[in-house]
């Protein structure tokens, strides 16, 4: 039996194949966390299917244009490789402090805190699936980190209600330690400045003064936040703790994905869009504030049809600074609170 702990990865999921968009659909709007309908209880699931079969054809063109898949998957396998190494690494160091170093055959790697494995909450591998290999592993105690830095009923409420059931379902116990939020990291920042940074030099005129930097979260229907859900609290929080640290002149705040008829939090990304090319913006980056992994809302939503949307405008240099992905401070900042949470 295995006595090191686990550490679970949550993140949202994404098709593997253009088949899978629907079914991915209907999960998504199968989950009462986030479409509250009439009726539940009776109609929840009629209705994610009828929704989901709407919605497929013009989802999978997004799908489509980012190679036939969602690659959140793989994003999310190689950041929790990283914070397997960062983990052996960190047990290691810890050893050689106290003069124990482990005696490991020759080429083996560090023994890890603890094991790292990904649970995706609307496609595979989800939480029946992992609780099962957690679970015949004998895994005692398993912290759930989700790589989702901002709390929201919608994102880690709802992956973590999930496993919870999924535990109950299999009559698997374990010790749960769930990592409620980590918006506040210092690491986390400086990553999304080095990113920003980064992208700056591409430009054909890299220069702060001259690029209008819009900071996109994903959106949350308004009735969700005044419901008490501190989302945008955090968003806010992050926006501002990076702004400061930026020193940038030219920044905006602003919220994509909305869907439906419900006012979502705003201001919507392609209106500031519009409004900065009205203003004269020739050179605008935009930095995906509440995403660690790209997938379709970075790579397609913001790289593609928002982009369309700025150089139709008059914005002749439009960039999008990719995700976090495994940047070494997030990688840093990650087995930090894995630590913090075990300790």
């Amino acid at each position: 039996m295995d006595r090191r702990p686990a550490v679970v990865l949550l993140n949202l999921g994404g098709p593997d194949s253009l088949g899978a968009v629907r079914p991915f659909l209907y999960n998504l709007f199968a989950d009462p966390d986030i479409f509250k309908f009439p009726l539940g209880a009776v109609l929840q699931k009629p209705l994610a299917a009828l929704i989901a079969w709407r919605r497929a054809p013009e989802a999978a063109k997004g799908y489509a244009a980012i190679g036939g898949k969602s690659p959140l998957l793989e994003n999310t396998l190689v950041q929790a490789q990283a914070l397997q190494h960062a983990l052996a690494d960190e047990e290691d160091k810890l050893a050689r402090v106290a003069g124990t170093r482990r005696a490991l055959p020759a080429g083996s790697d560090n023994a890890p805190l603890a094991d790292v494995h990904v649970c995706m909450r609307y496609w595979h591998p989800m939480a029946p699936e992992v609780v099962g290999r957690l679970k015949a592993a004998g895994y005692t105690r398993v912290v759930l980190l989700p790589l989702y830095p901002q709390y929201s009923v919608t994102t880690t409420g709802s992956s973590y209600n999930d496993f919870r059931r999924a535990c109950e379902r299999a009559s698997y116990r374990p010790e749960l330690r769930l990592i409620r939020e980590w918006y506040d990291d210092a690491d986390y920042h400086q990553a999304i400045v080095d990113s920003i940074e980064n992208e700056m030099s591409r430009f054909p005129v890299p220069d702060p003064e001259r690029i209008e930097l819009l900071f996109s979260a994903h959106g949350l229907p308004k009735k969700v936040v005044d419901a008490g859900d501190p989302y945008r609290d955090h968003i806010e929080a992050t926006y501002a703790a990076v702004r400061s640290r930026l020193g940038w002149p030219h920044v905006a705040l602003c919220y994509q994905s909305r869907v439906g008829p419900l006012e979502w939090l705003r201001p919507y990304t392609d209106d500031v869009i519009r409004e900065k090319a009205a203003a004269g913006t020739k050179q605008m980056l935009v930095y995906p504030i509440a995403f660690v992994s790209d997938h379709v809302e970075t790579l397609f939503e913001l790289g593609i049809t928002y982009a369309e949307l700025a150089r139709k405008r008059g914005i002749a240099h439009y960039r999008v600074a990719p995700a976090l992905n495994a940047h070494p401070l997030l990688i840093r900042a990650l087995a930090r609170r894995v630590r913090e949470a075990l300790a």
